[in-house]
């Protein structure tokens, strides 16, 4: 006890004039570092509130290009709110069956558009062919795919046939080059063309694509083949725009889908006035429909998926319902 009484004494206390100007001078530094850190931080939420989330779009990135490779096409529009009244045309067709749809329609031009359950996720059936040609339309533009040249085939390719591959344009010498498969995939829809294309482009290159593109559900990379209408919509947009490829490679893609034989979904709902180039895709408690149309009015989109069972009229109402009011 003593001995830490000496210690306090040991160290006394300054006169009460020095104390009170140390006591003056430590407070005012204080205030002044308070009020700096004040105005950091203010400055650092107002960073936050102008770089954090913003209203999400569905439409193709600002510039964005997949791949690296020409940039073709008007540039991409900002998708603002749903319309209420395309919204409106489109529940109306689909009446108590909502649940069972997905569907996304948007005009180019303008960005007008509207979704009903845009973000379910369906089997992709052969809408998944989609991806296929644009990755192989990427790649020609970069000079990295001859579509003159023969395209590999196996048993396993032609296991997947569903009775289209006899119609299939091969060469003399029993060959069938990479260009006519893809016409075949995507006018007949052959299955055997689209798995041989699918090992030589790659699931996981098509997947890396589509995500530029800004695909966030759709992967050709499993079989259970996820997509939205959302995406599907955004993966034609690309199509239709030719975003990332040259011009030659953006006019093959239009008119391969405008040459689609099966034409009961949304062609079936248009008038003859409409261009209507479209990729269906079927298999049990999946009946899709994915299509640009094109009128007088400009160009949309509109992608119509559903667990229905071939239910073709109700994709052409739908159709129709979409037509009433993008094309004024």
């Amino acid at each position: 006890m003593q001995r830490r009484a000496a210690l306090r004494v040991a160290h006394p206390a300054p006169p009460s004039h020095a104390w009170d100007l140390l006591f003056t001078a430590a407070l005012a530094a204080f205030t002044l570092a308070l009020a700096l850190f004040g105005f950091v931080l203010a400055g650092v939420i107002v960073d936050d509130s102008s770089s954090g989330p913003r209203a999400e779009s569905t439409s193709s990135p600002q510039g964005a290009t997949a791949g690296g490779a020409h940039d073709a096409g008007p540039a991409p529009m900002t998708r603002g709110a749903d319309d209420a009244r395309l919204q409106a045309a489109i529940l109306d067709e689909l009446g108590a069956d909502v649940g069972r749809f997905g569907v996304v329609a948007r005009r180019l031009d303008d960005g007008l558009g509207a979704g009903v359950n845009p973000d379910r996720v369906f089997y992709a059936a052969s809408t998944f062919k989609l991806a296929l040609l644009y990755e192989a339309e990427l790649r020609r533009s970069q000079g990295l795919l001859d579509f003159n040249a023969p395209l590999p085939l196996d048993e396993s390719d032609l296991s997947e046939d569903l009775g289209t591959f006899e119609n299939l344009p091969f060469a003399e010498e029993g060959t069938l080059t990479i260009g006519a498969a893809l016409e075949a995939m995507i006018t007949l829809s052959d299955n055997a063309s689209a798995v041989a294309l699918l090992r030589l482009l790659g699931p996981e290159a098509i997947d890396a694509t589509l995500a530029t593109l800004g695909l966030k559900h759709t992967s050709v990379n499993t079989r259970e083949l996820p997509t939205t209408a959302s995406d599907m919509a955004l993966l034609m947009e690309a199509i239709v725009r030719g975003e990332g490829v040259d011009p030659e490679a953006r006019g093959h893609m239009r008119s391969l889908l405008l040459a689609q034989h099966s034409r009961d979904g949304i062609p079936a709902g248009l008038p003859g006035s409409a261009r209507v180039g479209n990729k269906t895709g079927t298999w049990e408690q999946a009946t899709h429909d994915v299509a640009f149309v094109e009128t007088t009015s400009g160009t949309y989109v509109v992608a119509v998926l559903s667990d229905s069972d071939r239910d073709w009229s109700r994709i052409a109402r739908v159709s129709g319902a979409v037509y009433a009011v993008l094309a004024q």
